[in-house]
This record gives C-alpha cells, sequence and structure tokens, in this order.
C-alpha cells in the first residue's frame, strides 16, 4: 500500500513539474483583420504570451492603429505590455497608446458615437401634431453610421 501510495505521489510530482514548465501566462489582444468593417473582431481574443513572441507571432503584425495602414496597407495588432517589457519572456506593448487602450477596452470594437434613437423625450412630433390613439408613426429607415458594423464578415483559415 505503501509502494502504491508513494507511486501515485511520484507520478504526480513529475505532472506538477511538468505542468509548471508549461507558460501558462495569457494575454488578450486586438488581432488585426484585412477587414475594414471590423478590423479587430469579432471580439478580443487570448493567447499564450508565447503566441507574442514566436518568430511568425502577434507581434510582427505591425503596422499603426486602425484606420491608418502602413506602406503595405495593413494597420497593426494592439498588444499590451507584459512581463518585464523585454522578450522573451516579457513585451513591451504594441498600439497601446490611449487609442489603443480605448479598443480593446471596447472588445476590440472601435468606439463610435452612441447610437440615436429619434428625438429626446417631451420633445414633439416635427409637424407640431400628436400620433393618433398615442402610436408613433413609422421610422424611415436610416443609413449606417459612418464606421458601424453593419455584418460580421465569416473568417476561414
Amino acid at each position: 500500500m505503501i509502494g502504491a501510495t508513494l507511486a501515485a505521489l511520484a507520478a504526480g510530482g513529475i505532472g506538477v513539474l511538468s505542468a509548471s514548465a508549461q507558460p501558462a501566462d495569457q494575454v488578450t489582444i486586438c488581432h488585426r483583420r484585412a477587414a475594414e468593417t471590423n478590423p479587430y473582431g469579432p471580439q478580443a481574443i487570448t493567447v499564450n504570451q508565447n503566441a507574442i513572441n514566436n518568430p511568425n507571432g502577434h507581434a510582427t503584425h505591425t503596422g499603426p492603429i486602425f484606420p491608418d495602414t502602413d506602406e503595405d496597407g495593413f494597420w497593426g495588432d494592439i498588444i499590451p505590455p507584459f512581463g518585464d517589457g523585454t522578450p522573451p519572456d516579457g513585451f513591451p506593448g504594441q498600439n497601446f497608446t490611449a487609442q489603443g487602450q480605448a479598443i480593446l477596452a471596447n472588445n476590440c470594437q472601435i468606439p463610435g458615437p452612441p447610437p440615436t434613437t429619434g428625438p429626446p423625450n417631451g420633445t414633439a412630433p416635427p409637424n407640431g401634431t400628436a400620433p393618433p390613439n398615442g402610436t408613433a408613426p413609422p421610422r424611415p429607415a436610416r443609413p449606417a453610421a459612418p464606421g458601424a458594423v453593419v455584418a460580421v464578415p465569416t473568417v476561414t483559415g
């Protein structure tokens, strides 16, 4: 019985050692996409910090913050700093300006003005008459506001 317990503890110890050798640190970023209607979405992603600093990682997704682009027509990922700020265990941040922080805080959606829903409460209809029977007249369709997300494109690959 003692031998079985020691074997279980030894196996558990090995499991703990191998688990602790795996990097567990995660970072939430805004990953650029090739879609002007939703350049960082549909939402933030959380990746292992190794996914930032590896040779083909997110740190290579350089460029300014959307809508600006680099000479190749790309914008860059928004990545907060972590660790001591130096690779391989840390990162100084990328596009983590006030604008980048606002986008990340908004789940990687470009912040915009609040949507309008019509005249403020207590305002008479445009022609100055109240609608019949307390019902509001139908509203004409409005075009989407500049920068509004009207559809979320499907991403493949």
